[in-house]
């Protein structure tokens, strides 16, 4: 997950109140940066199809 897919379930309502230790995202640090910010969590379960899509152009 990307911070843009974060901004995007935001924007959609997909989200929950951030919970226990903030973690890195070495891949993209903005997305932790962002999840610190505001306070919100998006389930990766959530956003499956857009995750799945992303997967399958990184061949």
């Amino acid at each position: 997950m990307s911070a843009a897919d974060h901004e995007s379930a935001l924007a959609a309502g997909d989200s929950e109140p951030l919970r226990g230790s903030p973690a890195p995202s070495p891949w993209d640090p903005a997305l932790a940066r962002r999840m610190r910010e505001t306070g919100r969590a998006v389930m990766e379960e959530r956003m499956l199809p857009l995750l799945l899509a992303d997967l399958a152009t990184q061949k």
